[in-house]
């Protein structure tokens, strides 16, 4: 929230499906960023997830839906 700006961002998500998060920054001037990444696995990469048992497997055919809002919102 940026009450001055009379701005806010609202992010919602399952952490059950996504149980790891990242925040990034970007702060070099002029080229300010944020960046809010849920994830399925740790930033460590798809070898770490095979490695200890956490990566998600589809089998043929299979499928999986997420349920993620982002919300900006002017006051």
């Amino acid at each position: 929230m940026n009450d001055r700006l009379g701005r806010a961002f609202e992010l919602d998500y399952d952490p059950a499906a996504f149980p790891a998060f990242f925040e990034w920054l970007n702060l070099r001037e002029g080229a300010y960023a944020v960046g809010l990444e849920p994830s399925t696995h740790h930033v460590a990469g798809d070898a770490a997830a095979r490695a200890d048992g956490s990566m998600i497997w589809l089998e043929h055919g299979g499928q999986r839906s997420y349920d993620t809002k982002f919300r900006f919102i002017r006051q």
